[in-house]
Order: structure tokens, then sequence, then C-alpha cells
């Protein structure tokens, strides 16, 4: 049973869709979210040269939550993917913004133009009670 019997498009879902590249709108039906999260973005213009963000969220999967979470330059949130999970599509947003998204490998959106990626700065303890947290998850 494809993904799309669980996600019922709207006619506006089903409009957006339709607006992006055939090869990339034919992934809607078992990637619903993150075509629909492309086609919402894909008018967008990419983020200006230089442009330093407040929040960078990495998304892995189907996961509700951000598997890193960044606020500006610390880490906020880690949760490992495990080595021997093969994550088929990757989301990240900037500052609330879909700016790149990846399925099976092949990039869908990016919008990530001229951005600075911050110098991190981690908390160990925060880094650890993170992983913890992740293999407690499992």
């Amino acid at each position: 049973m494809s993904p799309s019997k669980f996600y019922p498009f709207s006619d506006y879902d089903r409009k957006q869709i339709a607006k992006l590249p055939p090869d990339i709108a034919a992934l809607a039906d078992k990637y619903p979210s993150e075509i629909l999260n492309t086609a919402d973005s894909w008018d967008n213009l990419p983020f200006d040269a230089n442009y330093f963000p407040e929040c960078l969220e990495v998304y892995s999967g189907d996961a509700d939550d951000a598997n890193i979470f960044v606020l500006n330059g610390v880490l906020k949130d880690y949760v490992p993917v495990h080595a021997e999970k093969n994550t088929l599509s990757i989301t990240v947003m900037i500052d609330g913004e879909f700016a790149y998204i990846e399925v099976e490998g092949r990039q869908v959106l990016n919008k990530l133009g001229g951005i600075v990626l911050p110098e991190v700065a981690i908390n160990p303890e925060l880094l650890i009670q993170s992983i913890i947290k992740g293999e407690n998850n499992d």
C-alpha cells in the first residue's frame, strides 16, 4: 500500500505538487511530506550571500523532531541516527524555512544559496545526554 493511501492529498496539495518537475512530483506517493514541503518552498528565493542563520534544524527520515537542532550557533539537541538504519530522506530547515530536501540520495530542493553555516558550540554534557536519549528511544 502506498503512503498516499495514508496521506490524502487535498486539491490544493495536488496543484502544488503539479508545479514541480514530473520526476520530483512522482515521489509524492512515497514521500508525501517531503514533496509537499518541496512544493511549498519551490518558488522561494535562495538565501542571500553571507546569510547567517539563527536556527538550523536537520530532520532524518520520518522523524517528527529534529535530529540536529542548532540555535544561535549552539547545539541544543542531537538525536543520532543509527548506522544500520538507512535514511531515505533528509530535510534542512533554516530559520523556519525549508532550505534543502534530499530523497533517496537525490536533491529535490536546494535554497541554501549563500548561507554561512555557523561554527557550532557543543556542550559535552548535552551531547552525551542526547546520545543516551537517542539510544533509549529504540
